[in-house]
C-alpha cells in the first residue's frame, strides 16, 4: 500500500473514531447533571426473566404473541413457528439492564402527546408466566431523540441522535428510558426465525407433475454448467441462462410469511403443485412441492433426505492402517450427514411457506422454453457481393 494511501485510511478512521466520541459524549451528556437523573432499572432486582413464559405485544390493532414451549420459542400468531431466539434474548437483555434516565410528571395530555396512551401509537408489552399470571407491563412511547449539532459529511454525522423512549411502567409512572427498544416496534414475521434452506452445489433436479417428467437437468460436477437431458428441436439451441437460473434458484432464498399448515389445498394451490427433486453434490435430496400460485401468493413445502453413498470405495493399495482409519472418518461423516437431514426435514418440512414468486419462476418453466432459435446462418461472401450488385443496380 501506497505511502499517501495509508495517510488516507488513517485520516479517515481518526474522523470515524471522532465522530463516534462525540455522539457517545453528547448522548451521555444528555442524561448527566440534572436533578431529576437516577440510577434504577426498568424492572425490580429481583424480577425473573426465567419465569417469563409469554411475551404480549400490542400496538394499535396489531397483536403478537411469543409462547415458550417445549420446544422453545414460537409465534402464536403464525402456529407456533419458531423465534429468532436471539432477538428475543437481546430484548430480555434490555429489558434487565436498561437504567430509568428521568422520572417524569405528565398528565394525560401530555402522555398522548408522547404516545403513551393505548390507542394512540403507544406499544404495549405485557410479561406473563406459564400459569398466565402477569408478571409485568409496560408502555413504550415516542423514540427520544436529539439532532446532532455535527453536520453531515462523507463519513458520518449529522441526522439525529438516539437518546432513549417514553415508557410508562405501570400505575402512572412516567419515565424517559436510556434505551429506545427499536425491536418493539418489529411487526410479527421480524420476529420469526429466518433460517431456511440453500442449495449452493446442485447437481441434478427433475420438475414433475404427478408421474411425468416435464423436464430434467444435471451436472457431473461442480465446476461444470448444467445440461438439460433429452433432444434439442430442430432449428433451436438451449438458452444457457435459463439452466444457470436454475442452478442458482435456491442458492439464496427466503421465506417471506407462514401459511396456515392446515390450509386446503384449494386455498393455497397444492391441489395444483409440481414437485421438483433437487439433489446436491453431498447427497442431500430436497423434494420442493411448489403450489400453483394463488391470488398472486406463491406457496411452497420441503422435505430433506440424504441419500449419499454408504460404504467407501477402497483406495488401490491401501495399507490396512490407512483403511481403517479412512473407514471410520466414512462411516463418521454418513452419520454427521443422516443427521442433518433429519434435523432440516424436522424443522422445515411440517410448513408451508410463503416465497416472492419470482424465486421459483426459474424452475417452473415447459421444457421448451429452455430452447431458444438459433442465430440465422450468415450468407456467404460471393452471396453478400452479388446482393450488394443487385441492390446497387436497383438504384441507378
Amino acid at each position: 500500500m501506497k505511502k499517501k494511501q495509508l495517510i488516507i485510511l488513517l485520516v479517515f478512521g481518526l474522523i470515524l473514531a471522532a465522530v463516534y466520541i462525540w455522539q457517545q459524549s453528547a448522548r451521555t451528556s444528555d442524561w448527566e447533571g440534572g436533578t431529576e437523573s437516577v440510577s434504577e432499572h426498568l424492572l425490580p432486582a429481583d424480577f425473573d426473566m426465567e419465569a417469563v413464559a409469554t411475551v404480549r405485544i400490542e400496538k394499535d390493532s396489531q397483536v403478537l404473541t411469543m409462547v415458550k414451549n417445549e420446544q422453545g420459542w414460537g409465534m402464536q400468531e403464525r402456529f407456533g413457528y419458531p423465534l429468532d431466539f436471539a432477538n428475543l434474548k437481546t430484548l430480555f437483555v434490555d429489558l434487565y439492564e436498561t437504567k430509568v434516565a428521568q422520572q417524569l410528571t405528565l398528565d394525560q395530555a401530555q402522555a398522548g402527546e408522547l404516545s403513551l396512551v393505548p390507542g394512540k401509537g403507544a406499544v404495549l408489552m405485557t410479561l406473563l408466566d406459564k400459569e398466565g399470571r402477569e408478571l409485568s407491563k409496560l408502555v413504550f412511547g415516542q423514540k427520544h431523540e436529539r439532532e446532532s449539532d455535527m453536520p453531515p459529511t462523507p463519513y458520518g454525522g449529522g441526522g439525529n441522535i438516539p437518546l432513549g423512549r417514553f415508557m410508562e411502567l405501570g400505575d402512572g409512572q412516567y419515565i424517559l428510558a436510556a434505551n429506545t427498544f427499536s425491536r418493539v416496534d418489529d411487526g410479527i414475521t421480524d420476529w420469526l426465525d429466518r433460517e431456511f434452506f440453500k442449495i449452493s452445489d446442485m447437481k441434478q433436479a427433475i420438475l414433475k407433475d404427478g408421474e411425468t417428467v416435464l423436464w430434467e437437468a444435471g451436472r457431473d460436477d461442480k465446476s461444470a454448467e448444467l445440461k438439460l437431458a433429452g433432444g434439442v428441436p430442430e432449428g433451436k439451441e438451449i438458452d444457457s441462462s435459463k439452466l444457470s437460473s436454475v442452478k442458482n434458484a435456491f442458492s439464496w432464498i427466503r421465506f417471506s410469511d407462514i401459511a396456515d399448515p392446515a390450509s386446503t389445498p384449494e386455498s393455497t394451490g397444492f391441489d395444483k403443485a409440481k414437485v421438483l427433486q433437487v439433489t446436491d453434490f453431498d447427497g442431500f435430496v430436497y423434494s420442493i412441492i411448489l403450489a400453483a400460485p394463488v391470488e398472486g401468493k406463491q406457496h411452497l413445502k420441503v422435505s430433506v433426505s440424504w441419500q449419499g453413498a454408504l460404504e467407501r470405495k477402497p483406495v488401490a493399495d491401501e495399507k490396512p492402517e490407512d483403511k481403517e482409519k479412512a473407514d471410520a472418518e466414512f462411516a463418521a461423516k454418513v452419520r454427521e450427514n443422516q443427521d442433518k437431514a433429519r434435523e432440516l426435514n424436522a424443522r422445515l418440512s411440517p410448513w408451508i411457506y410463503l416465497v416472492e414468486a419470482r424465486n421459483v419462476e426459474s424452475v417452473t418453466i415447459a421444457r421448451t422454453d429452455f430452447f431458444k432459435d438459433k442465430p440465422k446462418p450468415e450468407p456467404a461472401k460471393e452471396e453478400k457481393k452479388e446482393q450488394a450488385s443487385t441492390e446497387a443496380a436497383a438504384t441507378k
